[in-house]
């Protein structure tokens, strides 16, 4: 990794840039502007949010807009924000991440301002996660769980109709339902589900898809979990794949093939292992199990994505559990989800979301395997 030559600079809403919230604890909807240059933080934000600001930040100057002495119509422009700081400091070099506002970086350039776009991460200390964050992972983990729960419940309590459809008390039970349970679950522990997957059938076969419409009888129906917590931002990770009723015998093949990938990829995972090491146990698994990844009718089948990804303040962050040599470390949060797609036959993932430690892992918190419910 480069070291990095330049005062860190970051625009953009904390909401949706969790490097920011990272380092400052700061959160909120509307943009602010974040300098580090060393171990001085600077952050410069609306009157609206001065005093919040510096009630919730611990090391970090607070800086209103409006005490910047920006010249003109730049004092209510985020690069005129940005240049009014760098010039109260005097800074002349930065380095923002790719995704950095393309009008303020042009605005600075202009100014005279040295701008590097970095190539790697700004905070890599995100990937190893401290034992506050670990409670709260965990926190979001456990929550995760018992929506899970709920969802399977309700599944065991539902009838098949003539149709092979599934009803609780002669009402439909849906994609849409089951996913309203879960969110419901999930606010009661303060954590909100964004995207929650609900996926029956061939839905399934796409990984991203959030699934709509009935739920059938003998079918593979995919649920994952990510909850996001609502004050302190970090989230959880969780799939199970259930089937209400008898599964056909090539579905319970995949069943038994995924939870075995799965397996072998939890017994490579600690400290010093690389993350390919990983996913290659998963995927040697599935193909000794006869299972390739094929085309059909243009749609990829099989085993088509990574084995896991990092979780913290985002849904998915470093380490990625993939074809990458980058070795895991403790402290590191991942997921662990094999997964085979199939249109015809059905789909199955498995996910649970470990801590690496020096001579393993531990679960963020434990939900049971479920199938035939």
């Amino acid at each position: 990794m480069k070291k990095l030559t330049g005062a860190v600079l970051l625009v953009g809403s904390p909401q949706n840039m969790p490097d920011i919230r990272y380092a400052t604890g700061f959160t909120a909807p509307d943009p602010v502007v974040f300098l580090q240059e060393g171990r001085k933080k600077h952050l410069v934000v609306s009157l609206l949010e001065l005093e919040r600001a510096r009630r919730v930040t611990k090391n970090v100057t607070i800086w209103a807009a409006e005490a910047l002495k920006i010249r003109g119509k730049f004092n209510r422009t985020l690069s005129g924000w940005t240049s009014g700081l760098l010039r109260q400091l005097e800074i002349r070099a930065v380095v923002v991440p790719p995704e950095f506002p393309i009008a303020v970086a042009e605005k600075l350039r202009q100014s005279g301002i040295r701008v590097r776009v970095s190539e790697s991460t700004l905070f890599p200390q995100r990937q190893i996660k401290t034992d506050e964050e670990l409670a709260r992972i965990a926190e979001c983990q456990r929550a995760a769980v018992q929506a899970m729960l709920a969802a399977v419940r309700h599944l065991a309590l539902a009838h098949v109709d003539g149709k092979g459809f599934l009803r609780v008390d002669m009402n439909l039970v849906t994609s849409e339902t089951i996913r309203a349970l879960i969110n419901k679950v999930l606010l009661d522990h303060h954590c909100m589900g964004q995207g929650t997957i609900v996926a029956g059938g061939p839905q399934a076969a796409d990984p991203h898809e959030v699934g709509f419409g009935p739920l059938r009888y003998g079918e593979s129906i995919v649920i994952d979990i990510f909850p996001q917590h609502l004050d302190h931002g970090y989230w959880g990770d969780l799939t199970r794949t259930v089937v209400k009723g008898a599964p056909s015998a090539a579905l319970q093949k995949i069943y038994h093939a995924v939870k075995a990938a799965h397996a072998a990829a939890l017994s490579m995972v600690k400290a010093g292992v690389t993350a390919s090491r990983v996913h290659e146990a998963a995927v040697s698994v599935i193909r000794r199990r006869g299972f390739q990844n094929s085309v059909t009718d243009g749609k990829t089948q099989g085993f088509i994505h990574s084995t896991g990804h990092g979780v913290g303040l985002n849904i998915h962050e470093m380490p990625r559990v993939g074809l990458r040599s980058a070795r895991l470390k403790t402290g590191n949060v991942i997921t662990v989800e094999p997964g085979l797609y199939y249109r015809e036959i059905g789909s199955v993932r498995i996910e649970d979301l470990i801590v690496v430690t020096p001579t393993g892992w531990k679960p963020l918190a434990v939900c049971e395997h479920f199938f035939q419910v």
